[in-house]
């Protein structure tokens, strides 16, 4: 396999608008037809709805489908189980399946039959070579047993690079895979290469002589935040890109390219995606600029396919042209809506906090630790937040006011900051906790 091929699927990671257009109403009639004759669940929503599939006529008829909601998962797999009343398969068709445990406790799970499998790989491989891994490279995967971790492993098999399993909580095997193997591109959470870091700096190990050069980072904010990226690849001579997927519809289908500019959707024939207005539900124009919120439509999928799909993921459209030649439009993704906090009427996004406290490096390591005095969304200004100074803050009186300053500039609310030295904080292997509760002290 040519090491130098831009594309991992060149005809469909660069359609035209035209061609994706026609493409995407293709695939997403014949999903429906498919869903409309073997999803109990869709069969139900729809009649109540007063929603036949003749209906659905063009890929604009898409708004009139009613969303589906986590909660509607969650009720279909247990009024139904094993599967769920949104499963068109029956468990002799499936030979794959995930589980997390999600927010509730209660497992959800996501089957896969062998065409969903290998659509997944697809989509996992576009998103990887978009982020530059090749089949020279060695791979560390140090997700253990995230849900979707054996998919990505797969599709770093079939793209002809050498998969190395590690797992969470196996530094030190990690850094084994890394000398004795030459490892040396990761496929991890933003928080893992942080937390490599600081384990570097306490173990007096040289980060940028390990030979990791390509960081692929996922399942959070992070890895997009500038101050965020430049830590990272200044640290280990690496260079830095996103990615982000979805685990009910497809593990991965964005994926940032060479240009760093945001990443870029390559589920193409794959998903569908729409960028809604949180509040209203209303379908935004895709350009340069929009935020809204995340909705997926499958539209090649046998076991569990999901229609309009709420992911809760809040997004920037950062670009809908790049001189990589994807065609795909970018995306920044700034956090979960749910997450999102309501201070005196204004969205506030814990990255987003971290994203202007990060602009007075080096005066602060850029950890922080958002405290709540009441049940979220809701938090009483001024909001606390402890912040890390750097080894050299200067006075840290001046520092305070100057985060506060910026805070209020930037985020336009005021806060209250606690300033708390180098490595007070928690480094967290997986994913950043950035908010603490005050009923978990």
């Amino acid at each position: 396999m040519a090491q130098d091929k831009k594309y991992w699927n060149e005809e469909m990671e660069t359609l035209p608008p035209e061609r994706f257009a026609g493409i995407q109403e293709e695939r997403l009639m014949a999903q429906l037809d498919y869903v409309w004759q073997h999803s109990l669940l869709y069969q139900e929503k729809y009649g109540e709805a007063g929603i036949e599939r003749g209906d659905i006529k063009t890929l604009s008829d898409l708004n009139k489908i009613p969303f589906t909601e986590k909660y509607e998962i969650r009720e279909s797999l247990a009024s139904l189980p094993p599967l769920g009343k949104h499963a068109c398969v029956d468990m002799a068709d499936v030979i794959r399946i995930y589980s997390t445990s999600g927010t509730t406790g209660n497992p959800t799970y996501i089957a896969l039959t062998s065409h969903d499998r290998d659509v997944w790989a697809e989509g996992a491989m576009r998103a990887m070579w978009t982020c530059g891994m090749r089949p020279k490279h060695i791979v560390p995967l140090p997700i253990g047993t995230f849900f979707i971790a054996a998919s990505y492993g797969e599709a770093i098999e079939r793209l002809g690079a050498t998969l190395v399993p590690v797992g969470i909580g196996a530094t030190d095997r990690f850094l084994g895979a890394v000398r004795n193997l030459g490892a040396d591109y990761v496929l991890s959470t933003a928080s893992f290469p942080l937390y490599l870091i600081n384990y570097c700096e306490k173990k007096g190990i040289d980060a940028s002589a390990l030979g990791i050069r390509g960081f692929m980072l996922g399942g959070e904010p992070g890895g997009g935040i500038p101050h965020i990226r430049r830590k990272i690849e200044n640290a280990f001579g690496a260079t830095v890109q996103e990615c982000m997927g979805n685990g009910d519809m497809l593990g991965l289908m964005w994926g940032e390219c060479e240009h760093k500019k945001g990443m870029h959707f390559i589920g193409q024939g794959i998903v569908h995606p729409e960028v809604i207005d949180p509040e209203t539900g209303e379908v935004l124009e895709i350009r340069e600029g929009l935020t809204g919120e995340l909705v997926y439509t499958s539209l090649d999928r046998k076991s569990q396919p999901l229609m309009r799909f709420r992911t809760r993921d809040h997004i920037l459209v950062t670009q809908t042209r790049c001189d990589c030649g994807r065609t795909g439009f970018c995306v920044k993704c700034i956090g979960r809506t749910d997450d999102m906090l309501i201070v005196s009427g204004v969205n506030v996004y814990p990255s987003a906090i971290r994203d202007v406290v990060g602009t007075l490096l080096p005066r602060v390591t850029g950890e922080i630790l958002i405290q709540l005095r009441e049940p979220p969304p809701s938090a009483t200004p001024p909001l606390r937040i402890k912040v890390e100074h750097g080894d050299d803050p200067g006075d840290l009186a001046l520092l305070k006011k100057d985060i506060e300053n910026r805070v209020r500039e930037k985020l336009i609310f005021s806060s209250s900051v606690e300033l708390v030295p180098p490595g007070t904080l928690p480094k967290f292997e997986y994913k950043a906790k950035l908010v603490e509760f005050a009923h978990e002290k």
